[in-house]
Protein backbone atom coordinates (compact mmCIF):
# COMPACT_ATOMS: atom_id res chain seq x y z
CA UNK A 1 0.00 0.00 0.00
CA UNK A 2 1.69 2.99 -0.99
CA UNK A 3 2.08 6.01 1.45
CA UNK A 4 2.53 9.50 0.07
CA UNK A 5 4.51 10.83 2.82
CA UNK A 6 5.81 14.28 2.29
CA UNK A 7 10.13 14.58 2.15
CA UNK A 8 12.16 16.77 4.47
CA UNK A 9 11.69 19.31 1.85
CA UNK A 10 8.16 19.29 1.52
CA UNK A 11 6.98 18.98 4.97
CA UNK A 12 9.52 21.95 5.94
CA UNK A 13 7.35 23.56 2.45
CA UNK A 14 4.26 22.58 4.20
CA UNK A 15 4.91 24.30 7.09
CA UNK A 16 6.17 27.60 5.26
CA UNK A 17 2.54 27.31 3.24
CA UNK A 18 0.98 26.98 6.72
CA UNK A 19 2.69 29.88 8.51
CA UNK A 20 1.80 32.15 5.38
CA UNK A 21 -1.75 30.75 4.24
CA UNK A 22 -3.24 33.82 4.54
CA UNK A 23 -1.35 35.21 1.91
CA UNK A 24 -1.36 32.37 -0.78
CA UNK A 25 -4.53 33.77 -2.89
CA UNK A 26 -1.97 36.94 -3.11
CA UNK A 27 0.93 35.04 -3.54
CA UNK A 28 2.47 33.26 -7.20
CA UNK A 29 4.55 30.39 -6.59
CA UNK A 30 7.93 32.13 -7.67
CA UNK A 31 7.15 34.68 -4.57
CA UNK A 32 6.59 31.76 -2.68
CA UNK A 33 9.61 30.25 -3.70
CA UNK A 34 11.54 32.94 -2.51
CA UNK A 35 10.05 33.01 0.76
CA UNK A 36 10.52 29.31 1.48
CA UNK A 37 13.96 29.37 -0.08
CA UNK A 38 12.67 26.36 -2.16
CA UNK A 39 12.03 25.37 -5.58
CA UNK A 40 9.08 25.51 -7.55
CA UNK A 41 8.97 22.18 -8.61
CA UNK A 42 8.72 21.00 -4.58
CA UNK A 43 6.29 23.47 -3.76
CA UNK A 44 4.36 21.84 -6.64
CA UNK A 45 5.12 18.34 -5.19
CA UNK A 46 3.98 19.15 -1.62
CA UNK A 47 0.85 20.25 -2.70
CA UNK A 48 0.24 17.26 -5.10
CA UNK A 49 0.83 14.82 -2.19
CA UNK A 50 -1.67 16.94 -0.58
CA UNK A 51 -4.40 15.95 -3.39
CA UNK A 52 -4.22 19.20 -5.81
CA UNK A 53 -3.05 19.05 -9.08
CA UNK A 54 -0.14 21.68 -8.54
CA UNK A 55 0.52 24.72 -6.97
CA UNK A 56 -2.52 27.41 -9.12
CA UNK A 57 -5.52 24.72 -7.91
CA UNK A 58 -4.51 25.08 -4.50
CA UNK A 59 -4.15 28.57 -4.30
CA UNK A 60 -7.56 28.79 -6.24
CA UNK A 61 -9.12 26.71 -3.61
CA UNK A 62 -8.15 29.17 -0.58
CA UNK A 63 -10.66 32.00 0.46
CA UNK A 64 -9.24 35.07 1.91
CA UNK A 65 -11.38 34.95 5.24
CA UNK A 66 -11.30 37.51 8.48
CA UNK A 67 -12.27 37.26 12.11
CA UNK A 68 -16.36 36.52 11.71
CA UNK A 69 -18.62 39.79 13.15
CA UNK A 70 -20.72 38.61 15.28
CA UNK A 71 -22.79 40.75 17.72
CA UNK A 72 -22.46 40.67 21.05
CA UNK A 73 -19.24 38.61 20.97
CA UNK A 74 -15.61 40.34 22.12
CA UNK A 75 -12.84 39.96 20.21
CA UNK A 76 -11.57 37.29 21.90
CA UNK A 77 -14.17 35.27 21.89
CA UNK A 78 -14.43 35.50 17.92
CA UNK A 79 -10.67 34.82 17.51
CA UNK A 80 -11.48 31.28 19.47
CA UNK A 81 -14.50 31.11 16.77
CA UNK A 82 -11.59 32.30 14.05
CA UNK A 83 -9.88 29.34 15.35
CA UNK A 84 -12.35 26.88 14.87
CA UNK A 85 -12.96 27.91 11.64
CA UNK A 86 -9.08 27.59 10.46
CA UNK A 87 -8.91 24.50 11.98
CA UNK A 88 -11.73 23.22 9.66
CA UNK A 89 -10.30 24.90 6.36
CA UNK A 90 -6.91 24.27 6.99
CA UNK A 91 -7.55 20.27 7.50
CA UNK A 92 -9.90 19.43 4.70
CA UNK A 93 -7.45 21.43 2.27
CA UNK A 94 -4.63 19.30 3.75
CA UNK A 95 -6.32 15.82 3.33
CA UNK A 96 -4.52 13.86 1.08
CA UNK A 97 -7.19 11.96 -2.02
CA UNK A 98 -4.67 9.24 -2.11
CA UNK A 99 -4.43 8.65 1.84
CA UNK A 100 -8.41 9.23 2.37
CA UNK A 101 -8.91 6.01 -1.04
CA UNK A 102 -5.89 4.26 0.90
CA UNK A 103 -7.65 4.55 4.03
CA UNK A 104 -11.07 3.27 2.82
CA UNK A 105 -9.41 0.33 1.10
CA UNK A 106 -7.71 -0.91 4.05
CA UNK A 107 -11.01 -0.70 6.39
CA UNK A 108 -13.11 -2.44 3.46
CA UNK A 109 -10.44 -5.24 3.43
CA UNK A 110 -9.15 -5.64 7.35
CA UNK A 111 -10.99 -8.50 8.91
CA UNK A 112 -10.32 -7.07 12.27
CA UNK A 113 -9.79 -3.06 13.55
CA UNK A 114 -8.76 -2.60 16.50
CA UNK A 115 -8.76 1.80 17.94
CA UNK A 116 -5.65 2.63 19.48
CA UNK A 117 -6.63 6.30 21.64
CA UNK A 118 -5.51 8.22 24.96
CA UNK A 119 -7.34 11.11 27.00
CA UNK A 120 -9.25 12.97 24.72
CA UNK A 121 -8.44 11.49 21.80
CA UNK A 122 -10.74 8.40 23.05
CA UNK A 123 -14.22 10.59 22.20
CA UNK A 124 -12.85 10.37 18.25
CA UNK A 125 -12.27 6.89 18.51
CA UNK A 126 -15.69 6.51 20.02
CA UNK A 127 -17.33 8.32 17.13
CA UNK A 128 -15.02 6.07 14.66
CA UNK A 129 -16.20 3.11 16.48
CA UNK A 130 -19.70 3.35 16.02
CA UNK A 131 -19.66 4.21 12.63
CA UNK A 132 -17.51 1.12 11.84
CA UNK A 133 -20.88 -0.41 13.52
CA UNK A 134 -23.17 1.00 10.84
CA UNK A 135 -21.03 -1.36 8.16
CA UNK A 136 -21.06 -4.26 10.22
CA UNK A 137 -17.53 -3.78 10.63
CA UNK A 138 -16.32 -4.44 14.57
CA UNK A 139 -13.85 -2.06 15.60
CA UNK A 140 -12.64 -2.34 19.38
CA UNK A 141 -11.12 0.68 21.31
CA UNK A 142 -8.08 0.26 23.49
CA UNK A 143 -7.07 3.35 25.62
CA UNK A 144 -5.09 1.72 28.19
CA UNK A 145 -1.58 0.99 27.73
CA UNK A 146 -1.92 -2.56 28.99
CA UNK A 147 -4.53 -3.72 26.39
CA UNK A 148 -2.38 -1.62 23.30
CA UNK A 149 0.96 -3.58 24.18
CA UNK A 150 -1.27 -7.16 24.80
CA UNK A 151 -3.45 -6.81 21.66
CA UNK A 152 -1.05 -5.25 19.29
CA UNK A 153 1.37 -8.36 19.53
CA UNK A 154 -1.54 -11.09 18.49
CA UNK A 155 -2.59 -9.04 15.32
CA UNK A 156 -2.46 -10.36 12.08
CA UNK A 157 -1.80 -9.49 8.51
CA UNK A 158 -5.42 -9.02 7.86
CA UNK A 159 -5.39 -6.84 11.21
CA UNK A 160 -5.88 -2.81 11.02
CA UNK A 161 -4.95 -0.94 13.99
CA UNK A 162 -6.25 2.94 13.20
CA UNK A 163 -4.49 5.25 15.58
CA UNK A 164 -6.24 8.41 17.07
CA UNK A 165 -3.17 11.25 18.52
CA UNK A 166 -2.81 14.57 18.20
CA UNK A 167 0.88 14.65 18.87
CA UNK A 168 1.57 11.29 17.32
CA UNK A 169 4.49 10.76 19.85
CA UNK A 170 2.46 9.09 23.07
CA UNK A 171 5.11 6.03 23.67
CA UNK A 172 2.56 4.18 25.19
CA UNK A 173 1.13 3.85 21.71
CA UNK A 174 4.18 3.69 19.17
CA UNK A 175 5.83 0.97 21.84
CA UNK A 176 2.86 -1.38 20.73
CA UNK A 177 2.83 -0.30 16.81
CA UNK A 178 6.35 -1.62 16.56
CA UNK A 179 4.77 -5.01 17.59
CA UNK A 180 1.95 -4.88 15.23
CA UNK A 181 3.89 -4.00 12.70
CA UNK A 182 6.22 -7.40 13.03
CA UNK A 183 2.94 -9.25 12.62
CA UNK A 184 1.91 -7.50 9.54
CA UNK A 185 -1.09 -4.94 10.56
CA UNK A 186 -1.75 -2.13 8.63
CA UNK A 187 -1.46 1.32 10.53
CA UNK A 188 -3.61 3.94 9.85
CA UNK A 189 -2.78 7.04 11.92
CA UNK A 190 -4.95 9.84 12.23
CA UNK A 191 -3.08 13.18 13.29
CA UNK A 192 -2.19 16.27 13.12
CA UNK A 193 1.50 15.84 13.13
CA UNK A 194 2.93 15.38 10.13
CA UNK A 195 6.54 14.45 11.11
CA UNK A 196 6.00 12.21 14.22
CA UNK A 197 7.00 8.87 15.11
CA UNK A 198 3.08 7.78 14.48
CA UNK A 199 3.23 8.73 11.32
CA UNK A 200 6.87 6.98 10.41
CA UNK A 201 5.60 3.72 12.13
CA UNK A 202 2.08 3.87 9.97
CA UNK A 203 1.48 2.61 6.67
CA UNK A 204 -1.79 5.30 6.01
CA UNK A 205 -1.68 8.74 7.54
CA UNK A 206 -4.41 11.13 7.37
CA UNK A 207 -3.19 14.52 9.16
CA UNK A 208 -5.33 17.86 9.73
CA UNK A 209 -4.13 21.06 11.24
CA UNK A 210 -4.09 22.02 14.72
CA UNK A 211 -4.19 25.77 15.45
CA UNK A 212 -1.16 27.22 17.78
CA UNK A 213 -3.80 29.53 19.88
CA UNK A 214 -5.41 27.48 22.75
CA UNK A 215 -8.19 29.26 24.77
CA UNK A 216 -7.30 27.71 28.21
CA UNK A 217 -4.47 27.83 30.62
CA UNK A 218 -4.18 24.30 31.99
CA UNK A 219 -1.67 21.69 32.23
CA UNK A 220 -3.33 19.36 31.37
CA UNK A 221 -4.12 17.85 27.65
CA UNK A 222 -7.68 19.48 27.22
CA UNK A 223 -6.33 20.75 23.75
CA UNK A 224 -9.24 21.02 20.76
CA UNK A 225 -9.57 17.36 19.28
CA UNK A 226 -12.02 18.66 15.98
CA UNK A 227 -9.31 18.53 13.16
CA UNK A 228 -9.73 14.64 14.10
CA UNK A 229 -13.00 15.26 13.91
CA UNK A 230 -13.12 16.55 10.60
CA UNK A 231 -10.91 13.35 9.55
CA UNK A 232 -13.25 10.61 10.82
CA UNK A 233 -15.72 12.72 8.88
CA UNK A 234 -14.13 13.03 5.58
CA UNK A 235 -12.85 9.24 5.49
CA UNK A 236 -16.33 7.94 6.51
CA UNK A 237 -18.08 10.06 4.04
CA UNK A 238 -15.74 8.92 1.58
CA UNK A 239 -16.10 5.20 2.93
CA UNK A 240 -19.76 5.41 3.01
CA UNK A 241 -19.64 6.69 -0.76
CA UNK A 242 -17.45 3.77 -1.61
CA UNK A 243 -20.25 1.43 0.02
CA UNK A 244 -22.69 2.60 -2.11
CA UNK A 245 -21.81 2.36 -5.34
CA UNK A 246 -20.45 -1.34 -4.49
Amino acid sequence: MVKRSLSEAESYTWRIIQEHYEEIPKTSISELAEIAHVSISTINRTVQKKGFKGYAEFRFSIKEKSIPKIKGFSKEVLAAISKNEEELIKTINSISVESVEAAVEAIEQASEILIFARGLSTNVAIEMMKKLQLYHKLGVIHDDAGSMAYYAKHVTSNSLIIVTSLSGERDEINIPLNDAKTQGATILALTVSENSTLTRLADISLVGYKSPYEVHYFDLDVHSRLPLHILVRVLFDAYSIYKKSN
